[in-house]
């Protein structure tokens, strides 16, 4: 997607947009499915602005926040849709407010809850400006029209600790060593190191499923196996927010977060092809298999 661009205008009119704009740019199709636009061309845009279609009932987007997106952009000037992230062989992007998108979109986003559909008509100056965008057929001074599905965000509300019913892990699982109770390292004492990935649920949790793709806030301990010190750790400091099911973390976690429930705590045994592999990393040699303990803290 060919979003990045800064640009030094005020961006969009949240819900101000006039009704013979609003009018002139019809947006079919149901949330989570490729919207299909109807734009009466070329259309005329003297203000950047947005508008609701469906309003969700997620976590709000902050305004500094990172969100999942399925995005959709069309030329103002052709009513020809641009690019999606509908497209085959395309999927959902990752964007981080105020850095990687158009000022436009950002003021858009901000406050929305996830699981919206939120249209924005674009001024040329707040989207490709004079240069345009050549690759997907956007002249310089063409107004652009965006529909953003909101996925997913971080989420507004982070628990403490882990919640719901405790799970008995198998006896050749590592022990979690607690400090002033929170998990500070493992003991691997009859432990056995197994070849695939290996998930255990240690408290169930009871909020909001992780689906994929999802933002979600976690703590989490991890330890290449047989180590007595962690290579990185939340627990004494504030969670960290993570996508999962993009890529942007090793694929042991893509996968077995998934379904999980807010709240949970899960022991994750990650064999190196699901982690780094051959590839060395900061404490962690080349084909490491790596432990860790997640608490599942929120999900946007």
């Amino acid at each position: 997607m060919a979003l990045a661009l800064s640009t030094t205008a005020c961006g969009a009119q949240e819900e101000k947009a006039t009704t013979s704009l609003r009018d002139s740019i019809r947006v079919s199709g149901s949330f989570g499915t490729a919207p299909k636009l109807d734009i009466d061309t070329p259309l005329s845009i003297d203000d950047s602005s947005s508008w609701s279609t469906h309003r969700g009932q997620g976590d709000k987007v902050g305004a500094q926040a990172t969100a999942i997106l399925q995005l959709t952009l069309a030329n103002g000037r052709t009513g020809e849709t641009a690019v999606s992230t509908y497209d085959e062989g395309q999927r959902p992007i990752e964007a981080m407010l105020g850095d990687q998108i158009f000022p436009s979109l950002v003021e858009a986003l901000t406050g929305k809850p996830a699981r919206s559909r939120v249209v924005v008509a674009s001024t040329s100056d707040d989207t490709y400006g004079d240069q345009g965008a050549p690759q997907i057929d956007v002249k310089g001074g063409d107004p652009v029209v965006m529909v953003a599905d909101i996925l997913s965000t971080d989420p507004t509300s982070v628990l403490d600790g882990p919640t719901g019913a405790s799970v008995a892990p198998p006896a050749t699982a590592p022990v979690i060593v607690e400090k002033d109770g929170v998990p500070a390292g493992f003991r691997f004492t009859g432990a056995r190191k197994p070849r695939k990935l290996t998930v255990v649920t240690l408290r169930e949790g009871t909020g909001p499923v992780v689906e994929s793709p999802d933002r979600i806030a976690a703590d989490y301990h991890g330890a290449v196996w047989g180590a007595d010190k962690a290579f990185d750790e939340t627990f004494t400091k504030e969670p960290a927010n993570f996508s999962i099911g993009l890529g942007s973390v090793i694929k042991a976690w893509d996968t077995a977060l998934v379904g999980k429930r807010e709240g949970a705590r899960v022991l994750v045994i990650c064999p190196p092809r699901l982690a780094y592999g051959a590839s060395a990393q900061p404490n962690i040699p080349a084909n490491s298999t790596l432990v860790f303990v997640v608490d599942i803290l929120g999900v946007g």
